[in-house]
């Protein structure tokens, strides 16, 4: 199955967000898993999708904010009408779930599109090795992370 190029931006910048907030996740993937419906995803680790590890819900919504924001960069889309489609669907899903009060939102939003535009080349770099197929751990997006800083 072929990787769009937005599928990929979209997974990196969850990916590349999930770092900047200090947040670890097992790996990341471009490569749609058609059991679950999903083109991608970052996965979280055991520790963090049972519930055991607590995520702060404004760092988690810039990661959830991040792969939406990119996406409609890359495509020179509205970031609305990504976030509305249907592939986005588990975004919104999780975003809702966070129940984040609008200050909380906005800043969330306004964090995630100033992270797009400081971090568009690691973005694109990690974003390049996923749509090869690859299924990237934390340590592998790091390391494509670190060479701008």
């Amino acid at each position: 199955m072929k990787i769009t190029r937005s599928t990929a931006i979209h997974e990196a910048a969850h990916a590349v967000a999930a770092i900047r907030a200090g947040l670890v996740f097992d790996h990341v993937t471009a490569v749609a898993d058609l059991e679950q419906e999903l083109d991608g995803a970052l996965h979280w680790t055991d520790l963090q999708s049972s519930g055991e590890v607590a995520m702060s819900p404004e760092l988690v919504a810039v990661v959830l904010l991040a792969g939406p924001c990119a996406e409609a960069r890359a495509m020179r889309r509205r970031v609305d009408l990504v976030f509305a489609d249907d592939a986005a669907a588990d975004d919104r899903e999780s975003m809702a779930s966070l129940e984040l009060d609008e200050v909380s939102f906005l800043a969330a939003s306004r964090e995630a599109l100033g992270l797009i535009e400081r971090d568009w080349q690691a973005i694109e770099r990690v974003a390049s090795e996923l749509a090869k197929g690859r299924r990237l751990t934390f340590d592998e997006v790091a390391a494509l992370v670190v060479a701008d800083d």
